[in-house]
């Protein structure tokens, strides 16, 4: 690989994807621990305000029940919604992906430079080896991420082998038999035939029983007759 174009890949890509992977896992880093501080603090003052509403203070009004069990109530909504939005977005798995991606990149110009592991066999095309493992590394995170839409894809999808035995029969215009009957008429399990098969069966021994018997006579009738024994008596 050409010198220059190489290091274009590195100042480009190598490092743009360097710096994107590192402010990602700090921004979902951060997201996720305002979001469970959010709901530790909330969680923990939802049981408080449930018990005070048990409670008469004399500084407090007299509705000061119904304002700490409608706090109850927000308080409560407020973590439900706190905790489908962790869920939905995924902070903390798209922070260790990102992070994970970031520190396997990291020491692969360090490889590179001084010659470790495949990089130092000889002969060996060390830039092309070098953006053959970064590519590696970046298409391995996309094909994971994110998580949920991979296993709804999956889910989705059609098990290998299945339908190709339907799909061929269909495209030859012919029926898919189920496997109960594309077996055999007798039942593997009783021995007993199905209606209609032992007339079939006992037609056809009949005929060949019949074919057997003509060919017989048509033998003896064609064979020459044995040969009289010369001179008299």
């Amino acid at each position: 690989m050409d010198k220059e174009l190489f290091d274009k890949y590195v100042e480009e890509r190598y490092q743009g994807q360097m710096k994107f992977y590192s402010d990602s896992s700090r921004k979902n880093q951060g997201k996720y621990r305002k979001f469970q501080w959010a709901l530790i603090i909330l969680s923990a003052l939802t049981p408080v305000f449930a018990a005070l509403s048990n409670f008469k203070f004399d500084f407090l009004c007299a509705d000061s029940k119904a304002i700490l069990n409608m706090l109850v109530i927000i308080v409560s909504v407020i973590v439900a919604i706190l905790t489908t939005g962790l869920k939905t977005f995924s902070y903390q798995e798209l922070w260790v992906t990102y992070r994970s991606t970031n520190e396997l990149l990291k020491p692969e110009i360090y490889y590179y430079r001084f010659n470790v592991g495949p990089y130092g066999v000889a002969g060996v095309d060390k830039e092309s080896l070098f953006v053959t493992r970064v590519e590696k590394i970046l298409g391995a995170e996309h094909v994971n991420w994110p998580p949920a839409k991979q296993q709804t894809e999956g889910d989705g999808k059609q098990k290998p082998g299945e339908g190709g035995q339907q799909a061929g029969a269909e495209a030859g215009g012919q029926e898919v038999k189920p496997e109960s009957q594309a077996g055999d008429n007798a039942n593997p399990t009783t021995g007993e035939e199905k209606p209609g098969t032992g007339e079939t069966e006992q037609q056809s021994t009949t005929g060949a029983d019949e074919s057997q018997t003509k060919g017989e006579d048509s033998t003896s009738d064609s064979g020459e007759k044995p040969a009289e024994p010369e001179g008299g008596a």
